[in-house]
């Protein structure tokens, strides 16, 4: 399986989308599309733990390793962190990390000793893997300490806290939620041109250079070009699985009946 931080390395902007379908057909479609990386979002959607780390699986099977399934937990509890961790998955995304605290909780979750305290037990994780091994040992010792541990920051308190978050040992990239960020700070919808929007985004971004860290944010296919000429390694498409289905079906059902008069 290609690592996401490996996979950040070898190229210059990662593109993906999300997955909100409880069902892993709909990882297996999107990861055979081509997409860099997906994000198995249980933030948002009621995702179990059995389905999240089934749609890891399917992520890289379907993909042949070529896609890095990341999840997205809803929290930062430490079973979410556990089991989606030892679902085998590339790298997770925790939510609303707003201080040096937080971030040093979460971390000591997600490490195993002597940096943290995860209890080992990645039972199903080795399926991720395309190496074929069900070595939890080999898991331990070669793919869990290239997991991506990934913070995202999304109020105006975590930009304040950016280069505290940014730069914890352990922290490999953040990404930043522009719709909950934007509403911190007292704006709708999930992106602009304001002011303090574009400095809150600039800040986070000049924190990553400091500590050589990647930072990936929400975009859409408009705005891809700006959001890498502003520095950003790596974006997840609006909509995901749902969205690109409607966008799908209505321009299909659209043309078909354009074409009939």
């Amino acid at each position: 399986m290609t690592s996401f931080r490996s996979a950040l390395q070898s190229k210059s902007c990662l593109l993906g989308t999300f997955i909100s379908f409880n069902d892993p057909y709909s990882a297996q479609i999107l990861a055979r599309c081509g997409f860099d990386w997906l994000m198995i979002d249980m933030e948002h959607s009621p995702l179990s733990a059995q389905e999240m780390t089934s749609m890891v699986h399917s992520t890289v099977t379907a993909s042949a390793g070529s896609c890095c399934p990341i999840v997205r937990i809803p929290s930062h509890g430490v079973e979410w962190i556990k089991w989606a961790l030892d679902s085998g998955a590339s790298g997770i995304i925790v939510p609303m990390v707003n201080n040096k605290e937080e971030v040093d909780a979460i971390l000591k979750r997600a490490l195993y000793p002597p940096a943290g305290q995860r209890s080992f037990g990645p039972f199903r994780a080795p399926f991720a893997d395309m190496a074929g091994s069900m070595d939890m040992a080999e898991y331990k010792r070669k793919t869990a300490p290239i997991v991506a541990i990934m913070p995202m920051i999304e109020s105006v308190e975590a930009v304040e806290n950016a280069e505290e978050i940014v730069g914890a040992q352990g922290v490999d990239g953040i990404f930043i939620g522009p719709v909950d960020l934007r509403h911190s700070l007292g704006f709708e919808g999930s992106g602009g041109d304001e002011d303090a929007y574009i400095a809150a985004l600039q800040r986070v971004l000049e924190m990553g250079k400091k500590f050589g860290k990647a930072i990936g944010i929400l975009g859409t296919q408009e705005s891809v070009p700006r959001l890498v000429k502003m520095g950003f390694s790596f974006i997840m498409l609006a909509g995901g699985d749902a969205g690109i289905l409607a966008e799908a079906a209505s321009a299909k059902l659209r043309a078909s009946r354009e074409s009939i008069g």
